[in-house]
């Protein structure tokens, strides 16, 4: 992440929990995309639109132990591949 942007996520996507495992489809394609449990937590944190400071502040909390730079880059892929598949978009 090296300029701060802020990400809302898409309107209408659907969150489907089956076990263990959780999905996410769009409503006008019906494309559907799993999630894997960091990639769940960061779509959940996104209720309300974030910036990257503050998802990177609110990740380091729940794992203190983590180191703020692995932290920056797990969330850094998790949100390219959420852009990528048109779940969540930058705001200005």
């Amino acid at each position: 992440m090296t300029a701060t942007r802020r990400y809302r996520r898409m309107e209408g996507v659907a969150e489907t929990l089956v076990e263990d495992e959780a999905f996410l489809i769009l409503p006008d394609s019906g494309d559907l995309f799993h999630l894997d449990r960091l990639a769940l937590a960061l779509w959940r944190a996104l209720e309300e639109p974030a910036d990257d400071d503050e998802l990177v502040d609110l990740f380091a909390d729940v794992f203190p132990d983590t180191p703020r730079e692995t932290i920056k880059a797990d969330l850094d892929r998790s949100l390219n591949s959420l852009l990528a598949g048109g779940l969540i978009h930058p705001v200005d």
